[in-house]
């Protein structure tokens, strides 16, 4: 029997409307870091822990996989094509949940800098036998995902974007944002002041924001951005956002219309750095004082640099009479225990270069 999602008890016409297949554990926890708080300056500092959202492999992309697998099935789809970089755990989350469901993965990676965390992100899809494709950013993407569609079958092959960010995907934090919303009815936490989260592709947060207007909270969003300014994430946010209330509206009347205008989303950069997967000195201190406060494991790429900003903030005396939370995005769960090392001779030819001389 399938979970119960907060958004289907709150919109039931959707249930029929939606195509849904439970993936995760949720509601996930919020906890609590009162040492942390007080050594930085905060008044109060929250978690929401999507790192163990499902006890093989965590994070916050089961929430839009949950909406993006069950379309894949609703359209007879056997195979399916997405993106990521080298250590994407979107592409990692996805290969995982296709062979559970008995689909096929084929992942188009770009280029980032080869970390111990890159290699085994790899050796795990070669345990899974996901099909990994090499591409760059712009045309080569695009001509790499067309030729992939032309030898598959089109009617045969489903397009998950960067980060599960289409409309379909940011359902899942729709129901993130209402799933807050019990979780605070329900006494297990106060309502916090604001949240903090790493924006990468910008569907977890339009659908958080969108979730957040449904459920009438009032609670701004600090999105720290961890892609490129290359990658527009206002474009991004604002077209996720309408298409997915759209839909919601368009499969249930109920739905009511969010102004977008009315959200409060502050999407910055002054974590970024260097750019996407390349860590700062910054996100390495907020990763390690989670560690020390709660034993809290998070994400160079992600997950710390949305501490760093809190961490900022904080210590700015932003936050000094502001309830914080933290969105964890990253998964916490370990991978499989593997006997071998990564086989870089059974990559891809193009992929093999990368990993003559590594920065592990």
């Amino acid at each position: 029997m399938t979970a119960e999602r907060v958004l289907f008890s709150r919109y039931p016409a959707l249930r029929d409307t939606l195509p849904f297949i439970e993936l995760a554990d949720l509601p996930t926890p919020v906890i609590t870091l009162s040492g942390l708080a007080a050594d930085i300056g905060c008044s109060e500092l929250l978690v929401k822990c999507d790192d163990i959202s499902a006890a093989s492999y965590g994070g916050n992309k089961l929430r839009k996989l949950e909406f993006l697998l069950a379309d894949v099935q609703a359209q007879g789809c056997k195979n399916v094509i997405t993106f990521g970089g080298m250590g994407s755990n979107h592409a990692l989350a996805t290969s995982i949940n296709c062979q559970r469901l008995g689909l096929n993965c084929t992942a188009i990676l770009t280029p980032e800098p080869v970390t111990a965390a890159v290699r085994k992100t790899l050796r795990y899809h070669q345990q899974l036998g996901t099909r990994l494709e090499l591409a760059r950013y712009g045309a080569e993407l695009r001509s790499t995902a067309d030729r992939l569609f032309a030898e598959l079958g089109s009617t045969d092959s489903y397009e998950i974007p960067f980060g599960g960010s289409s409309w379909v995907g940011a359902i899942g934090f729709v129901n993130a944002g209402l799933e807050l919303h019990d979780q605070i009815q329900a006494g297990e936490l106060a309502q916090p002041d604001c949240i903090y989260i790493a924006c990468g592709t910008a569907g977890s947060v339009a659908g958080l924001a969108l979730g957040l207007q449904l459920a009438e909270l009032d609670i701004p969003i600090e999105a720290i951005q961890v892609t490129p300014d290359s990658i527009d994430q206002q474009q991004l946010f604002n077209s996720l956002y309408t298409a997915a209330n759209a839909q919601l509206q368009q499969r249930d009347p109920t739905v009511p219309h969010c102004d977008i205008a009315a959200c409060k989303v502050n999407i910055r950069n002054d974590q970024l750095g260097q750019g996407y997967a390349m860590p700062t000195e910054r996100a390495r201190s907020a990763a390690q004082l989670l560690i020390q406060h709660g034993d809290i494991k998070s994400s160079l790429t992600y997950t710390a640099k949305a501490m760093a900003g809190l961490v900022s903030d904080s210590q700015a005396g932003l936050l000094a009479d502001h309830r914080a939370l933290l969105w964890n995005t990253y998964n916490s769960r370990p991978y499989p225990e593997f006997v071998d090392d990564l086989d870089i001779a059974a990559l891809p030819e193009v992929f093999q270069p990368y990993f003559r001389q590594d920065s592990d």
